[in-house]
């Protein structure tokens, strides 16, 4: 099984590189709100949103598009916010908030057994 869980962690990482994407994690809610709203006020549009009875409430997932690129929001109660883009993008939101951009998923450390 574990195996398995670090062949699927290292294609995710993969992707990232292969589509010169990163990833923003841990984003307090207030601030993956207001990076949600500044990215709609710039036009970029919806193209999918969770609608799941828990929608915004254990977790929540919103796509944006704009000009053939996508913005991955995914939130949950646990971990707060994960924004997943094109990795220059990122890098220019994670400046005006004080975030950390990374080209490799932070995954949690497998139990040993």
């Amino acid at each position: 099984m574990k195996l398995v869980v670090k062949f699927v962690r290292a294609m995710i990482d993969l992707r990232l590189k292969v589509f010169n994407l990163a990833i923003i994690q841990d984003i307090e809610t207030k601030t993956f709100n207001t990076i949600m709203e500044e990215q709609l006020d710039t036009g970029w549009k919806k193209a999918y949103v969770y609608d799941g009875i828990d929608a915004w409430i254990d977790y929540g997932r919103l796509i944006l598009k704009k000009r053939g690129r996508k913005l991955k929001f995914e939130w949950d109660n646990w971990d707060e916010g994960v924004l997943v883009g094109p990795a220059s993008l990122l890098e220019k939101i994670a400046k005006k908030h004080g975030l950390t951009v990374r080209r490799k998923v932070k995954w949690p450390v497998l139990p040993t057994t």
